[in-house]
């Protein structure tokens, strides 16, 4: 039987990472697979996300090879950093590219968030202060309220994947606590480990918890069509 014999879907992800894709992998429905492909990302930073963001018309190619039948920018900083509306442009070159239709890990974050009804944000994330100030901005941008943000200081990409998933879930612990009127909590980074502790996170804060790998791969499959159940992945599953 032909591997993702109902979808294809290719990721072009950070290569100092492979724990998005991993997670991905451990809970993927039946007759789905995973055509990976991989940027440079060396520092975290404006000047290293320019430098992410300008291999991912390569990294389409190679994708569009596997025959994949949608592909997906992960690294979220990469177009929040340029603003709202970057998202948008990042889709339609890489449509133009490669003839495949595109989403982007920002563009799911946020449709997760829009599904869940959510208003008031408590952001935890894995960014530098100055990277987190933009990701506010392209919040506001798009209707939320930030009412609280969190960041661990990481600038090195491997850096977030040494952390296992109960960093991920005393950060959303944290900055919810502090973040007063929050109804949704947003963990945003791809190589940060969340899958083990969306369901705990949710029943001890009692709103829905949306993650970047967890909102991805939501929107990847509404997106294909495919409308899967995967337990323990939050109410977002469970979402209009």
């Amino acid at each position: 039987m032909m591997q993702g014999w109902r979808a294809r879907i290719g990721q072009m992800r950070p290569a100092t990472a492979i724990e998005g894709a991993e997670e991905w992998r451990t809970v993927a429905p039946t007759g789905v697979a995973f055509a990976d492909a991989r940027t440079i990302v060396r520092k975290v930073d404006d000047e290293g996300l320019k430098e992410m963001m300008s291999q991912v018309l390569e990294a389409s190619r190679q994708l569009a090879t596997a025959k994949v039948d949608l592909i997906v920018q992960c690294g979220a900083p990469g177009t929040f950093l340029r603003g709202k509306g970057h998202d948008e442009q990042v889709v339609e070159e890489i449509k133009a590219e490669t003839g495949i239709p595109a989403i982007t890990m920002m563009q799911a974050m946020m449709e997760g968030l829009h599904a869940l009804d959510a208003k008031k944000i408590a952001v935890g994330t894995i960014y530098s202060d100055e990277v987190n100030v933009k990701m506010t901005e392209y919040m506001e941008a798009h209707g939320f309220e930030v009412v609280g943000m969190d960041g661990l200081q990481i600038t090195d990409p491997y850096e977030a994947s040494l952390h296992d998933a109960d960093s991920a879930y005393r950060l959303g612990r944290d900055v919810f606590r502090k973040s007063p009127g929050a109804d949704a909590i947003l963990i945003s980074c791809g190589t940060y480990r969340s899958f083990p502790i969306i369901p705990y996170l949710e029943m001890d804060t009692g709103v829905p918890v949306v993650t970047s790998n967890q909102a991805t791969l939501w929107h990847a499959l509404r997106t294909l069509g495919l409308p899967d159940q995967i337990p323990d992945l939050g109410k977002l599953w469970t979402a209009a």
